[in-house]
Protein backbone atom coordinates (compact mmCIF):
# COMPACT_ATOMS: atom_id res chain seq x y z
CA UNK A 1 0.00 0.00 0.00
CA UNK A 2 1.39 2.95 -0.77
CA UNK A 3 0.88 6.31 1.04
CA UNK A 4 1.33 9.84 -0.65
CA UNK A 5 2.18 12.69 1.38
CA UNK A 6 1.01 16.07 0.25
CA UNK A 7 2.94 19.34 0.22
CA UNK A 8 0.78 20.83 2.70
CA UNK A 9 1.14 17.96 5.18
CA UNK A 10 5.19 18.22 4.53
CA UNK A 11 5.00 21.61 5.58
CA UNK A 12 3.20 21.16 8.91
CA UNK A 13 5.22 18.35 10.23
CA UNK A 14 8.27 20.91 9.44
CA UNK A 15 6.48 23.41 11.23
CA UNK A 16 5.49 21.42 14.50
CA UNK A 17 8.87 19.81 14.83
CA UNK A 18 10.23 23.46 14.53
CA UNK A 19 7.92 24.81 17.41
CA UNK A 20 9.12 22.06 19.70
CA UNK A 21 13.00 22.72 19.06
CA UNK A 22 11.83 26.44 20.13
CA UNK A 23 9.96 25.33 22.83
CA UNK A 24 12.82 23.57 23.97
CA UNK A 25 15.20 25.92 23.34
CA UNK A 26 13.24 28.10 25.13
CA UNK A 27 12.77 25.32 28.37
CA UNK A 28 16.63 25.16 28.35
CA UNK A 29 17.50 28.31 28.02
CA UNK A 30 15.52 29.20 30.88
CA UNK A 31 16.72 26.64 33.31
CA UNK A 32 20.41 27.87 32.56
CA UNK A 33 19.05 31.39 33.76
CA UNK A 34 17.69 29.90 36.85
CA UNK A 35 20.17 30.00 40.07
CA UNK A 36 21.09 26.42 41.01
CA UNK A 37 22.91 23.99 43.00
CA UNK A 38 24.28 20.45 42.13
CA UNK A 39 23.20 17.40 44.15
CA UNK A 40 27.17 16.95 45.40
CA UNK A 41 26.83 21.01 46.31
CA UNK A 42 23.98 20.62 48.21
CA UNK A 43 24.72 17.09 49.69
CA UNK A 44 27.96 18.87 51.19
CA UNK A 45 25.78 21.76 52.29
CA UNK A 46 23.89 19.94 54.82
CA UNK A 47 26.80 17.87 56.04
CA UNK A 48 28.55 20.89 56.75
CA UNK A 49 25.30 22.49 58.68
CA UNK A 50 24.65 19.49 60.53
CA UNK A 51 27.91 19.13 61.64
CA UNK A 52 27.79 22.68 63.25
CA UNK A 53 25.20 21.24 65.61
CA UNK A 54 26.99 18.11 66.39
CA UNK A 55 25.52 15.27 63.69
CA UNK A 56 27.31 13.15 61.36
CA UNK A 57 25.76 12.28 58.44
CA UNK A 58 24.92 10.93 54.99
CA UNK A 59 22.37 12.69 52.96
CA UNK A 60 20.35 10.48 50.12
CA UNK A 61 20.70 12.89 47.22
CA UNK A 62 21.49 12.14 43.87
CA UNK A 63 24.79 13.69 43.53
CA UNK A 64 24.74 14.07 39.55
CA UNK A 65 21.06 16.21 39.72
CA UNK A 66 20.67 19.55 39.48
CA UNK A 67 18.47 21.52 41.45
CA UNK A 68 16.99 24.78 39.66
CA UNK A 69 15.22 27.88 41.12
CA UNK A 70 17.04 28.55 44.66
CA UNK A 71 21.12 30.24 45.26
CA UNK A 72 22.68 28.09 47.65
CA UNK A 73 23.03 31.39 50.20
CA UNK A 74 19.36 31.04 50.63
CA UNK A 75 18.88 27.83 51.39
CA UNK A 76 17.77 26.77 54.57
CA UNK A 77 17.92 23.62 56.37
CA UNK A 78 15.86 21.87 58.96
CA UNK A 79 15.32 18.18 60.49
CA UNK A 80 11.59 17.36 60.15
CA UNK A 81 10.00 16.51 63.28
CA UNK A 82 11.96 16.12 65.88
CA UNK A 83 14.92 13.65 63.98
CA UNK A 84 17.63 14.90 61.37
CA UNK A 85 16.66 11.44 60.16
CA UNK A 86 14.65 13.17 57.49
CA UNK A 87 15.79 16.85 56.06
CA UNK A 88 13.25 19.70 55.06
CA UNK A 89 15.30 21.91 52.49
CA UNK A 90 13.31 25.07 51.48
CA UNK A 91 14.51 28.19 49.56
CA UNK A 92 14.23 31.84 51.24
CA UNK A 93 12.94 33.48 47.97
CA UNK A 94 11.22 30.78 46.31
CA UNK A 95 8.03 29.17 48.08
CA UNK A 96 7.80 26.24 45.18
CA UNK A 97 11.25 25.68 45.99
CA UNK A 98 11.14 22.49 49.02
CA UNK A 99 12.22 19.38 48.92
CA UNK A 100 12.42 16.11 51.84
CA UNK A 101 15.29 13.79 51.91
CA UNK A 102 16.29 11.00 53.96
CA UNK A 103 19.34 11.71 56.37
CA UNK A 104 21.85 8.44 57.13
CA UNK A 105 23.21 9.28 60.51
CA UNK A 106 26.34 7.87 61.63
CA UNK A 107 27.65 8.25 64.98
CA UNK A 108 25.39 11.34 66.04
CA UNK A 109 25.94 13.47 68.40
CA UNK A 110 22.52 15.95 68.11
CA UNK A 111 23.02 16.23 71.83
CA UNK A 112 25.91 16.69 74.74
CA UNK A 113 26.33 15.16 78.30
CA UNK A 114 23.86 16.61 80.41
CA UNK A 115 25.63 19.23 82.72
CA UNK A 116 24.07 22.68 84.73
CA UNK A 117 27.06 24.52 82.75
CA UNK A 118 26.59 23.57 79.18
CA UNK A 119 30.14 22.58 77.79
CA UNK A 120 28.71 23.86 73.67
CA UNK A 121 31.68 25.49 71.47
CA UNK A 122 30.94 28.89 71.08
CA UNK A 123 31.41 28.44 67.20
CA UNK A 124 28.81 25.99 67.09
CA UNK A 125 26.62 28.38 68.66
CA UNK A 126 25.48 30.28 65.58
CA UNK A 127 22.97 33.67 66.35
CA UNK A 128 19.80 31.93 65.45
CA UNK A 129 20.37 28.66 67.69
CA UNK A 130 20.16 28.33 71.13
CA UNK A 131 21.42 25.08 73.75
CA UNK A 132 17.95 24.18 75.39
CA UNK A 133 17.11 20.90 77.53
CA UNK A 134 14.91 18.66 75.38
CA UNK A 135 12.96 15.50 76.19
CA UNK A 136 14.41 12.12 76.01
CA UNK A 137 11.59 9.99 76.36
CA UNK A 138 7.96 10.34 75.93
CA UNK A 139 6.58 11.70 79.41
CA UNK A 140 3.18 11.64 80.72
CA UNK A 141 0.97 14.15 82.76
CA UNK A 142 2.06 14.19 86.19
CA UNK A 143 5.19 12.51 86.16
CA UNK A 144 7.73 14.43 88.34
CA UNK A 145 11.42 15.60 85.75
CA UNK A 146 14.30 14.23 86.86
CA UNK A 147 17.82 14.01 84.89
CA UNK A 148 17.63 11.31 82.87
CA UNK A 149 14.69 12.69 81.07
CA UNK A 150 16.27 15.56 79.55
CA UNK A 151 19.25 16.51 77.09
CA UNK A 152 20.78 19.22 75.76
CA UNK A 153 20.14 20.39 72.23
CA UNK A 154 20.71 23.38 69.81
CA UNK A 155 17.49 24.30 68.50
CA UNK A 156 16.81 27.66 66.72
CA UNK A 157 15.58 30.96 69.16
CA UNK A 158 12.47 31.83 67.99
CA UNK A 159 11.60 27.72 69.29
CA UNK A 160 13.10 28.55 72.89
CA UNK A 161 11.16 31.31 74.32
CA UNK A 162 10.58 30.02 78.32
CA UNK A 163 12.47 26.72 77.44
CA UNK A 164 15.50 25.35 80.14
CA UNK A 165 19.05 26.42 79.23
CA UNK A 166 19.88 25.39 82.39
CA UNK A 167 18.70 21.79 83.69
CA UNK A 168 18.40 22.39 88.22
CA UNK A 169 15.34 25.03 87.62
CA UNK A 170 13.36 22.44 85.91
CA UNK A 171 14.28 19.30 87.98
CA UNK A 172 11.67 17.91 90.81
CA UNK A 173 8.33 19.94 88.91
CA UNK A 174 5.47 18.17 87.84
CA UNK A 175 4.06 18.25 83.90
CA UNK A 176 0.59 20.01 83.31
CA UNK A 177 0.32 17.67 80.09
CA UNK A 178 1.67 14.76 78.77
CA UNK A 179 4.26 15.74 75.80
CA UNK A 180 6.63 13.43 73.42
CA UNK A 181 10.04 12.35 72.70
CA UNK A 182 12.21 15.66 71.37
CA UNK A 183 9.83 17.99 72.82
CA UNK A 184 11.74 21.97 74.19
CA UNK A 185 10.43 21.65 77.39
CA UNK A 186 9.13 25.02 78.80
CA UNK A 187 8.19 26.51 82.02
CA UNK A 188 4.28 26.58 80.86
CA UNK A 189 4.25 22.85 80.55
CA UNK A 190 4.95 22.41 84.60
CA UNK A 191 3.09 23.11 87.38
CA UNK A 192 4.15 26.39 89.60
CA UNK A 193 5.43 25.58 92.76
CA UNK A 194 2.24 26.76 94.94
CA UNK A 195 3.55 27.55 98.42
CA UNK A 196 -0.33 29.07 99.34
CA UNK A 197 -3.51 26.90 97.37
CA UNK A 198 -7.10 28.91 97.27
CA UNK A 199 -9.58 27.90 99.91
CA UNK A 200 -6.64 26.57 102.34
CA UNK A 201 -5.63 27.88 105.67
CA UNK A 202 -2.68 29.65 106.34
CA UNK A 203 -0.86 31.54 108.70
CA UNK A 204 -1.01 35.77 107.97
CA UNK A 205 2.15 37.12 109.63
CA UNK A 206 2.69 41.18 110.69
CA UNK A 207 5.42 42.59 111.92
CA UNK A 208 5.64 46.04 113.74
CA UNK A 209 8.81 47.39 114.92
CA UNK A 210 10.60 44.31 116.45
CA UNK A 211 6.55 42.82 117.56
CA UNK A 212 5.58 39.94 115.46
CA UNK A 213 2.19 39.10 115.51
CA UNK A 214 0.43 36.05 113.64
CA UNK A 215 -3.31 35.15 112.96
CA UNK A 216 -4.88 32.94 110.78
CA UNK A 217 -6.50 33.20 107.34
CA UNK A 218 -8.02 31.71 103.96
CA UNK A 219 -6.28 32.18 101.12
CA UNK A 220 -8.66 33.41 97.89
CA UNK A 221 -6.00 32.59 95.36
CA UNK A 222 -2.56 30.45 94.38
CA UNK A 223 0.85 31.92 95.12
CA UNK A 224 4.45 30.77 94.84
CA UNK A 225 7.11 32.68 96.73
CA UNK A 226 7.51 36.35 96.00
CA UNK A 227 3.30 36.31 94.62
CA UNK A 228 1.02 39.08 96.15
CA UNK A 229 -2.19 37.22 97.03
CA UNK A 230 -5.78 38.06 98.85
CA UNK A 231 -6.52 36.25 102.09
CA UNK A 232 -9.49 36.86 104.49
CA UNK A 233 -8.39 37.25 108.38
CA UNK A 234 -10.57 34.25 110.20
CA UNK A 235 -11.09 36.19 113.33
CA UNK A 236 -11.93 40.08 111.57
CA UNK A 237 -13.46 38.69 108.14
CA UNK A 238 -11.01 41.33 106.86
CA UNK A 239 -9.66 41.00 103.04
CA UNK A 240 -5.34 41.24 103.34
CA UNK A 241 -3.09 41.60 100.98
CA UNK A 242 0.25 40.25 101.66
CA UNK A 243 3.24 38.66 100.29
CA UNK A 244 4.09 35.15 99.58
CA UNK A 245 7.12 33.78 101.85
CA UNK A 246 7.25 30.53 102.75
CA UNK A 247 4.74 27.36 103.02
CA UNK A 248 1.21 28.27 103.88
CA UNK A 249 2.45 31.36 104.87
CA UNK A 250 2.20 35.30 103.97
CA UNK A 251 3.28 38.44 105.11
CA UNK A 252 1.00 41.53 105.76
CA UNK A 253 1.68 44.16 102.64
CA UNK A 254 -1.80 46.33 103.21
CA UNK A 255 -5.85 46.03 103.87
CA UNK A 256 -8.01 46.12 100.82
CA UNK A 257 -11.18 48.37 101.32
Amino acid sequence: MIVYTSMEDELNIKFVTFINYVLLFVACKSMASQPSISGSNLSSLIVKHLNTVGVQSTPAINVNRVFYGCAKPDISIEKRDTSWKTIQLRCKGNDRWNYTFRNILKNAKPNVLLSESPKIERKQQTAKMTAVYVLAEDKSKGEKITKSDLILSMEKNFLTREAFEKVTPALGKILKRSLKKGTILKKNHLKPDWLVYKNQRITIENSIGKIKVTMEGIALKNGVKGDRVLVRNISSNKTIEGFVNGDKKITIFRKID
